[in-house]
C-alpha cells in the first residue's frame, strides 16, 4: 500500500512539473505583456524548468521521507490490529461456546419444567374429574331427596329391611304351617 501510495504521488508530480513547451507558453505571455524580453527567454526557459526539476526532486525527496516514516509508524499499529482481530476472533468463539451450552442448558430446564408441568396438569385434570363426578352424586342426591325418590344407599337399606322382613314373614309362615298341621 505505501509503494502505490508513492507512485501515485510521484505520478501527480510528473503532472505538475514544468515541460518545455509549458515554459515556452508562459514566456510568450511574458513577452507579449511586455515583462520579459526576447533575449532573455532563453535563459528564463532554462532556469525555469531547473528550479522546477530541483522543486520536484526536493519535494519528492519529502514525500517518500515522509511515506516511510508514516509506513514504519504504521507497521506496529498493523501488528496491534492483528493481534485484536486474533483476539477478538478467539473470543468469538469462546463466547459462541458458551452461549451455546447456555442455550442448551435452558433447552434442557424447559424440557424438563414442560414435565413436571404436564405431570401436573394431569394430576389436577384427574382431582377435577374426581371433584365433579363428587359433586354430580351430591347434585343427584339433592335433587332425588327433593323429589322424594330414594338414592341407592337408601334403596339398598330399604331391600336389606325388606330381606329381613320377608324372612321374618317366612320364618312365621312356617311357624304357622307347623302349628296347622299339629
Amino acid at each position: 500500500m505505501v509503494k502505490v501510495l508513492k507512485e501515485a504521488y510521484l505520478a501527480s508530480l510528473g503532472i505538475i512539473s514544468l515541460t518545455y513547451d509549458k515554459a515556452k507558453k508562459l514566456s510568450d505571455e511574458l513577452i507579449k505583456k511586455g515583462e520579459l524580453t526576447k533575449e532573455k527567454q532563453q535563459k528564463f526557459i532554462t532556469d525555469l524548468l531547473e528550479k522546477s526539476k530541483k522543486n520536484t526532486a526536493e519535494l519528492s525527496k519529502i514525500v517518500s521521507e515522509k511515506v516511510e516514516y508514516l509506513a514504519k509508524k504504521g507497521e506496529p499499529l498493523k501488528e496491534k490490529q492483528d493481534k485484536l482481530i486474533k483476539d477478538l476472533q478467539i473470543k468469538a468463539k469462546k463466547t459462541s461456546a458458551v452461549t451455546e451450552e447456555k442455550i442448551k442448558e435452558a433447552v434442557r430446564e424447559v424440557l424438563v419444567k414442560s414435565k413436571d408441568l404436564k405431570e401436573k396438569s394431569k394430576t389436577l385434570i384427574n382431582n377435577l374429574k374426581e371433584k365433579s363426578v363428587i359433586n354430580d352424586e351430591a347434585k343427584i342426591e339433592e335433587v332425588l331427596k327433593k323429589l322424594d325418590i330414594p338414592t341407592k344407599k337408601e334403596l339398598k337399606k330399604i331391600n336389606a329391611k325388606l330381606d329381613r322382613l320377608i324372612k321374618k314373614i317366612e320364618k312365621q309362615n312356617i311357624g304357622n304351617q307347623a302349628t296347622d298341621n299339629i
